[in-house]
């Protein structure tokens, strides 16, 4: 049997009641999780702009855009909903690294509501989901191009898989969406650090509900689009691709509990969180001002993705500087932290030159902060599994503070806790159009 075949027949086949407890418990951490990220993303600058575009171009209104009080067609949907759960960088991270959650949560919620499809229906779209997009990502990983961004390259086929369990597709249709969705890939990492990076997992969203609604309707595409000499491997990765991690084991494992996956306690590139916690440790311990300080050294493995001047706050977020700048300075990381009011007030300036980085990180792996004090003394703290790891969980008061923090931004207190109770009890809510009515309405900052 082909590996397209195989994966399209285990997303067919699988219903929530194969799904072990573990598995539905960790699905729902992440949901809750990809919501909050929604929710804040949504009043973002950058969701000024998108939310506008697809508002203007039009569509039925079938499914929510969330915080902007109108809704349009699943794909366009979302789309916008994609984008606004990337645009922070705040999401959950599994490895290897591919945003999992705003690849295929917003197609599953967006054509959840169109059809009155039921919360459990969800949970298990997002698991497969989140289970093909994390299997096509190992399976690639070792031939991956530094120049394509990983959710554009398997992102479309994990939104597919979402997309096609939500829509109750058989298995013959599932195969006709991933190979639809194989020709939907694409991202540079060339624009990291600007608005379009948080495009990639929203195009594969919007690709995703596509291509599984194009397959409902009997639309037809290669039925070996991954497997065959002139398909998705060979195009992508040079036919380097390990094809028992793609569909060895299905069923017998689950990617959400192993290897599992880090909740981002900052709303930064899952390689700055390290650093962060290491910057705070400095501060904290040793009751640091900002004012005494001469000189940071960061020593970490690699130098990250944007330099030492970042071009604007939202590339912040890939400044292993900036990121430590920050937090050296306000004793705290958060969505403010990435303004552009922020990066180029005149104390991060000043601190910035005061930066650098070591890319060559101690043996232990740890990320260490050493400053030098005016006056000569110097002292370090270093992190090296940041509070959320997989090695080093967060709280449940942890994550609620962070979710309840994203909420605050766009929703009044009463819709927060309704919707949170909500997806805490995501299983057993019988029509998701209920959540996202809610979820859908104007944001309190906007409005």
């Amino acid at each position: 049997m082909s590996a397209t075949r195989t994966l399209a027949e285990f997303i067919a086949d699988t219903g929530f009641r194969d799904l072990p407890a573990p598995v539905v418990e960790a699905a729902k951490i992440a949901i809750l999780d990809g919501v909050a990220n929604m929710v804040a993303g949504s009043v973002q600058d950058l969701a000024d702009i998108i939310g506008r575009y697809v508002r203007d171009a039009g569509g039925s209104p079938q499914a929510s855009v969330v915080g902007w009080g109108y809704r349009t067609n699943p794909p366009a949907a979302a789309f916008a909903n994609g984008v606004f759960g990337h645009c922070l960088d705040y999401e959950i991270q599994g490895f290897p690294p591919t945003h999992g959650t705003s690849s295929c949560l917003p197609s599953a919620l967006a054509l959840a509501e169109h059809h009155h499809v039921g919360g459990e229906h969800v949970v298990t779209a997002y698991v497969l989901g989140w289970e093909i997009q994390g299997r096509l990502r190992a399976a690639s990983a070792p031939a991956t191009r530094p120049g394509y961004h990983p959710p554009g390259l398997v992102g479309p086929l994990g939104g597919a898989a979402a997309s096609a369990k939500t829509l109750g597709l058989d298995a013959e249709q599932t195969l006709m969406a991933l190979g639809i969705a194989a020709s939907r890939t694409g991202g540079l990492t060339a624009n990291t650090g600007t608005m379009v990076k948080s495009t990639h997992p929203g195009n594969a969203a919007r690709m995703g509900a596509e291509s599984a609604i194009l397959a409902s309707m009997g639309y037809t595409a290669s039925d070996e689009a991954l497997e065959s000499p002139v398909g998705f491997a060979a195009a992508l990765f040079g036919g380097d691709f390990d094809w028992d991690i793609a569909t060895g084991g299905l069923g017998a494992s689950w990617r959400l509990i192993e290897p599992g996956f880090d909740i981002k306690r900052f709303p930064a590139q899952v390689y700055m969180q390290n650093a962060i916690e290491a910057a705070l440790n400095l501060r904290q311990q040793n009751n640091l001002d900002p004012n005494d300080i001469e000189q940071v050294t960061i020593r970490r493995r690699g130098r990250g993705h944007s330099g030492p001047v970042p071009r604007s706050g939202l590339d912040g977020k890939f400044s292993v500087e900036y990121c430590a700048a920050a937090a050296l300075l306000d004793g705290q990381v958060g969505i403010d932290t990435f303004t552009d009011a922020r990066r180029f007030s005149p104390d991060m300036e000043d601190m910035l030159g005061r930066m650098r980085v070591e890319p060559e990180g101690p043996e232990s792996g740890a990320t260490l902060a050493t400053a030098v004090l005016k006056g000569g003394t110097t002292v370090s703290a270093e992190c090296s599994a940041f509070t959320g790891s997989v090695s080093n969980p967060m709280s449940r008061d942890q994550l609620l503070a962070k979710v309840r923090d994203c909420f605050r931004r766009a929703r009044s207190e009463a819709d927060t806790e309704q919707v949170l109770e909500m997806l805490e009890n995501l299983d057993g809510l019988d029509d998701v159009s209920r959540l996202m009515s809610v979820l859908g309405q104007e944001a309190v900052s906007r409005g």
